[in-house]
């Protein structure tokens, strides 16, 4: 391995690294809210009417802690891979952790109707980049040493 793509190889891993604990501590901590938010039967939370609201907030702690862990994966296996890690796949993997719980939290907190919130409209382009970088790194994965 050459001194330029052990380098690179570890920046991509520190970044990774540092967005998957950071994501997986947030959203945990908002899971636990959320378990509290039912302990203390908290109305405007169960309520019929925000069914909407505990759906979507339910769907960002699940996704945001899963995208987490795929950091983290990312980050252990970086080095192993044959190829570099292209950095596309790395700032797509990054930016669609980001887009989609942060879609799913925004379009709960304003919720119309029943009918998610403005924010949900960032969902469907964090999962594209989400893919492109899962491309991409299946891609690097796959390559001759």
């Amino acid at each position: 391995m050459t001194p330029d793509r052990a380098r690179t190889d570890r920046r991509l891993q520190l970044r990774h690294l540092r967005v998957g604990w950071a994501l997986v501590l947030a959203f945990a901590g908002f899971g636990t809210a959320l378990e509290l938010l039912h302990a203390f039967k908290t109305g405007w939370y169960l309520s019929v009417a925000t069914e909407t609201r505990r759906l979507l907030w339910t769907l960002a702690h699940a996704h945001g802690v899963g995208l987490g862990l795929v950091n983290l994966a990312l980050a252990a296996v970086c080095p192993s891979l044959p190829r570099p890690l292209s950095p596309v796949a790395s700032a797509s993997l990054i930016a669609g952790t980001l887009l989609v719980p942060g879609g799913f939290l925004l379009g709960g907190l304003f919720v119309h109707a029943g009918d998610p919130g403005l924010g949900a409209i960032l969902i469907p382009p964090g999962a594209a980049l989400v893919l492109l970088s899962l491309v991409l790194i299946v891609r690097a994965s796959f390559a001759r040493p």
